[in-house]
């Protein structure tokens, strides 16, 4: 019984599977798939859509060793950000507008579009040679 058994030493983890539940492996171009050696400074301007004219405070840590950002980004003004703070502005920051449809058989469909909050455009990717 003892031979059958797998020591911690044998057992190998593969970094780009995640430890619980699902055993998928990571897209390495997603915003959880960054790390400190993928992720960099970009500098460009936040807009915000939803109300023009006023600042919005963004705090995040997004992957495991990133340093914890926190900032208050005013409308319109120029700043150096990380790239990975960037992206989770532009693809994630906005809110669920309920589309109200109906199916063949008159039951309503859970359905939701994004409605971006606010974007941050990029002017100049700041990568370190």
């Amino acid at each position: 019984m003892a031979k059958d058994l797998i020591l911690p030493s044998d057992y190998k983890s593969d970094p780009l599977i995640h430890k619980r539940g699902n055993k998928t492996a990571v897209n390495t171009n997603s915003i959880e798939g960054m790390t400190r050696e993928t992720d960099y400074k970009v500098s460009g301007r936040f807009v915000h859509i939803e109300y023009p004219g006023l600042p919005q405070k963004f705090s995040y840590r997004l992957y495991k060793g990133m340093p914890y950002f926190s900032e208050v980004l005013k409308d319109n003004e120029l700043i150096t950000i990380p790239y990975s703070v960037a992206r989770q502005i532009n693809e994630h920051w906005a809110w669920q507008k309920p589309a109200h449809e109906i199916n063949e058989k008159g039951e309503p469909i859970k359905n939701y579009t994004p409605i971006a909050r606010g974007k941050f455009i990029i002017e100049q990717h700041l990568k370190a040679a």
